[in-house]
């Protein structure tokens, strides 16, 4: 008995003895503000993954939590750039726990926000701090807050950057952060400085453990293409249509100010597809900032592996005399007739410049006024076990505003393109 006495002990002993080398390990940074723990994303690197933006960067802290008064204390200049934001995610299911949007933060000064319409151009505040901390500390008279929940064990803080000017981050340092605890009772404010917790890789974290799921739920979109045949402009020819389906992204580490629509194409070869749909306004600066139909549009080229390699932002877009946006997505042929075709046309070009046959078109709204007639909220995500996805196709929802598309050869494109069907009116 004595021998097992010694054996149990022993192993209490090591636990013991590898948790606090763990809880050690896993909260070696440092115990001043430091800019250095963000891992950079940018949305151009094609080899990010989870179909970023490629007008966009964001910057991810990854994290282990080990104590559960550990708050944040984020300090940094507001960067030059269409939108910044903060999200918070727990990776037990990769969802929001919410977000602060530019307009909503408090500047350091107290002198107006940038992101604020100013027509006036008024003297605005340069500097924020930013405060996350576990929910039972949300009641706290801190500025800035942005809450987690307290079960939170492994999270991730992301800082996203759209159409930035200047340099990556626009043109300002990163923030820094400083890791902190604080008393239970709601009335205490004093922040204790603690060691900042070790930067943990979420691209390793999401590729081995969360890509597999999110590829599988992407897949459905695959059984919805190609499910309407349309008369071509010649009897013996047919288009196709592309369907425009929303998705749950839940699991997705998605932008929490984002909606999205997505399609599906395995391309063949020789094939041409033409999409259109009508812009919504969006804002160019200061000066009308929320005070349009969204924030930001793009239509992002992505495969079925989530990373993205193509795009088109909404100030690049070339629009027709009623606000329609034409684009064709195609391979460059040799003699470049497609794109001179397509600048016939009056219409964008966008290259299949990826060797994948399997691509994703992927639509995006950002802050969308709620008052806004087209809502992507408004279309129901496409399901698993759906025998039939065309009654929750975008444009039954949202009208013009989704992206609708077809497929054709470049024969067709090039020869004879001019049709109307489904109420598309391409030419």
């Amino acid at each position: 008995m004595k021998k097992i006495a010694y054996i149990l002990f022993g192993i209490i002993v090591f636990l013991l003895v590898a948790w606090f080398m763990a809880v050690r390990a896993l909260n070696a940074g440092s115990l001043e503000p430091d800019n250095t723990v963000w891992a950079t994303h940018i949305g151009r690197d094609t080899t990010v993954g989870i179909l970023p933006d490629q007008y966009a960067n964001y910057y991810s802290y990854t994290l282990a939590r080990t104590n559960e008064n550990m708050g944040f204390k984020i300090s940094g200049t507001f960067p030059d750039t269409r939108y910044f934001s903060f999200n918070v995610y727990s990776l037990g299911d990769n969802t929001t726990q919410g977000s602060l949007v530019d307009y909503q933060i408090e500047t350091d000064s107290g002198k107006p926000n940038p992101f604020v319409a100013n027509k006036d151009s008024v003297d605005v505040g340069e500097n924020f701090t930013v405060y996350i901390v576990p929910s039972k500390h949300k009641h706290k008279n801190l500025p800035n807050l942005l809450p987690y929940k307290d079960d939170v064990k492994m999270m991730t803080m992301v800082i996203r950057l759209y159409d930035f000017n200047i340099d990556d981050f626009g043109g300002v340092e990163l923030p820094t952060v400083q890791a902190f605890t604080m008393e239970d009772e709601v009335e205490d404010i004093a922040l204790h400085p603690i060691n900042l917790p070790t930067s943990l890789s979420l691209r390793t974290i999401v590729r081995n453990v969360s890509l597999p799921g999110m590829v599988n739920r992407l897949g459905l979109l695959y059984e919805a293409e190609n499910t309407v045949q349309l008369d071509g402009p010649r009897s013996n020819k047919q288009y196709y249509t592309l369907p425009f389906h929303a998705i749950d992204t839940r699991g997705y580490i998605a932008n929490n100010d984002n909606r999205y629509l997505l399609t599906a194409i395995t391309k063949q070869e020789k094939e041409v597809y033409v999409f259109k749909f009508k812009a919504p306004s969006y804002t160019s600066g200061p000066s009308d900032i929320n005070q349009t139909d969204v924030r930001y549009w793009s239509f992002n080229l992505g495969n079925e592996a989530t990373y993205n390699f193509n795009a088109l932002k909404d100030e690049d877009a070339i629009l027709d005399e009623q606000g329609y946006v034409h684009i064709v997505l195609a391979s460059k042929d040799e003699n470049g007739a497609i794109e001179k075709r397509t600048k016939e046309l009056g219409y964008n070009f966008m290259e299949w410049n990826m060797p994948w046959k399997k691509g994703l078109i992927l639509f995006r709204h950002m802050l969308a006024d709620p008052n806004f007639e087209a809502q992507i909220d408004a279309v129901p995500p496409i399901q698993e076990g759906m025998a039939d996805f065309s009654p929750i196709e975008g444009q039954k929802y949202m009208g013009d505003y989704a992206p609708q598309g077809i497929r054709m050869s470049t024969e067709d494109f090039l020869m004879e393109y001019s049709l109307q069907v489904e109420g598309i009116k391409v030419n």
